[in-house]
């Protein structure tokens, strides 16, 4: 019972940790659309206006005409590219005891290079004749290249703005999904528990709850969330599905509440 019992809290742990950094991640991802979205509303209501931007790598322009998003990037000569990092770490290792410091600063920004080109959702190839150009979408969705001096223009279909569409400075954000919750469960055994929340109040929740999947039974407990997404709960066994019986069991369950 005891190696069950600390399997289960593993298992609870090791979806704690994967679901926080997936939101993590969504949260970075959405962050990204609404600075463009921002962007986009602004140069929308300022027709042939044009914004400048910066990156590590490259030059960025921006305008709205009617209702196309134009785009020009630059990748400057300034060696920050992948391939432009690549060849001077090969210079560099000529001499590798005399460069050693120089070489770490470089290979940190190579590596982030890489990481980019990796995370990317869009990556293309463009070759003209023996000449071969690698493009890909950075972390602010700018498309860019693994190599300097290249010119990179977009144009991109725009929606009009309505009168209720962002206000620049002003964050939309989907209501999460956040109904169920996966837990461990207290009745005089361990079980792994599922949720459905049907009453929400602040940091309280009233719940309908699935327990003891070999024996199943369905049970109403009020829960708590203690921090971020992690709740605890007390409640009360209704029914013993397989028997078909009303029950009066007790119980306590901790558990995870997930977004979606």
């Amino acid at each position: 019972m005891k190696k069950i019992i600390i399997i289960l809290v593993i298992l609870v742990l090791l979806l704690f940790g994967g679901y926080s950094a997936y939101r993590f991640w969504l949260s970075e991802r959405k962050l990204v659309t609404t600075n463009e979205q921002e962007i986009i509303e602004l140069l929308q209501k300022q027709q042939g206006a044009i914004i400048r931007l910066q990156t590590d790598i490259a030059d960025v322009e921006k305008r709205v005409v009617t209702d196309t998003l134009k785009e020009t990037v630059v990748i400057r000569d300034e060696g920050q590219t992948y391939e432009g990092l690549k060849d001077a770490l090969l210079t560099l290792r000529e001499d590798e005891e005399a460069n050693k410091a120089e070489i770490e600063r470089l290979r940190a920004e190579y590596e982030k290079r890489i990481a980019e080109y990796r995370e990317s959702l869009d990556k293309i190839m463009v070759k003209v004749g023996d000449e071969r150009v690698v493009i890909y979408e950075d972390e602010q969705g700018n498309l860019v290249s693994l190599s300097e001096g290249v010119e990179i223009i977009r144009h991109r279909k725009t929606e009009p703005l309505l009168e209720k569409d962002l206000q620049v400075g002003q964050v939309i954000e989907e209501e999460p999904f956040d109904k169920f919750s996966f837990s461990l469960l207290y009745d005089g055994d361990f079980s792994p528990a599922i949720s459905y929340s049907v009453l929400d109040w602040k940091d309280l929740h009233l719940n309908v709850t699935g327990y003891n999947f070999e024996q199943p039974k369905l049970g109403a407990d009020l829960s708590y969330n203690i921090k971020g997404n992690l709740e605890i709960g007390a409640g009360i066994g209704l029914l013993d599905i397989m028997q078909m019986e009303m029950i009066r069991d007790f119980y306590v369950r901790f558990g995870i509440r997930i977004e979606f």
